[in-house]
């Protein structure tokens, strides 16, 4: 659901030296906006790419310079070399399906088991997903065993956010104020990425959307906010937005969305690792 956001942040880290992408269903439209924003992705499974990656950083390691670094004609170009190498950067990104969302207990599953995959090949992991993704005291100590450190995203007062909805808007408080534009009714928040499915014929027929209906037919639920952000490029989303609300009986309410969140905290990742000697 934060496809929109991973792409904008990658967007706009220049000292990206390779991007790797998890190739599976989900992964086509990620890797469609990646190279509209001039990215240049390298895709495989899981089975090649994690022996790649491997090979790419032992490559990398500077493993035949060291040995000699302490020989001092040779310590300048070993310290050079290693102030280069801190500055360059391996993104490896896997997405899961967004249907996991259906079952929380399945999705924190998932979430721990593709953590524990990645963590074998990585200096950090950023998870980007709201509590629903680890909300279980159980799933957050799992993640911190890890080979590696895992990070997650947070707001401004360093809570961890509540899903993506809350990033989207800008943090916790910014979801709960948001919630008195209802004026007491129940509201649904709207993003590119939740209408793009929720309009398709194919997801339609599944138990996840029934569900969904269920509850939107409520006359409990009065109102769809839209959250807009310019940096959304799916030209669809109006469209929806107006389909949606008509189907469901709702009034839009248009509110400014953000990307600071999802920004700051991959920074603060980036430079967590960064200043603990990986890269």
């Amino acid at each position: 659901m934060l496809e929109d956001e991973l792409v904008y942040v990658l967007s706009k880290d220049l000292e990206i030296k390779n991007l790797f992408v998890v190739e599976n269903k989900n992964s086509l439209r990620f890797v469609q906006k990646l190279k509209s924003e001039n990215l240049k992705p390298f895709v495989f499974s899981s089975d090649r790419l994690y022996p790649i990656v491997l090979e790419n950083n032992r490559r990398s390691s500077g493993r035949f310079i060291k040995l000699f670094s302490d020989i001092p004609i040779l310590r300048q170009i070993y310290d050079s070399f290693n102030r280069k190498k801190q500055q360059e950067l391996t993104v490896v990104v896997n997405l899961l399906r967004k249907d996991l969302h259906s079952d929380i207990d399945h999705l924190q599953s998932e979430v721990y088991l593709n953590a524990r995959e990645i963590s074998k090949i990585s200096d950090g992991i950023l998870l980007f997903y709201g509590k629903c993704g680890y909300s279980s005291k159980k799933v957050q100590d799992d993640l911190q065993g890890l080979d590696c450190p895992v990070y997650f995203l947070r707001d401004n007062e360093r809570n961890l956010v509540d899903d993506c909805i809350s990033v989207a808007l800008g943090g916790n408080d910014a979801y709960g104020n948001s919630k008195e534009l209802g004026k007491g009714k129940g509201v649904f928040y709207a993003t590119p990425m939740w209408l793009s499915d929720m309009n398709k014929e194919n997801f339609r027929s599944t138990q996840s959307y029934k569900e969904h209906a269920r509850y939107l037919r409520n006359p409990d639920y009065a109102f769809l906010v839209k959250i807009n952000n310019q940096i959304y490029k799916d030209n669809t989303y109006h469209e929806n937005a107006s389909e949606f609300a008509k189907e469901f009986d709702m009034e839009i309410i248009n509110t400014n969305g953000t990307m600071d969140i999802a920004s700051n905290s991959y920074m603060e990742t980036k430079t967590s690792i960064s200043e603990s000697g990986n890269c």
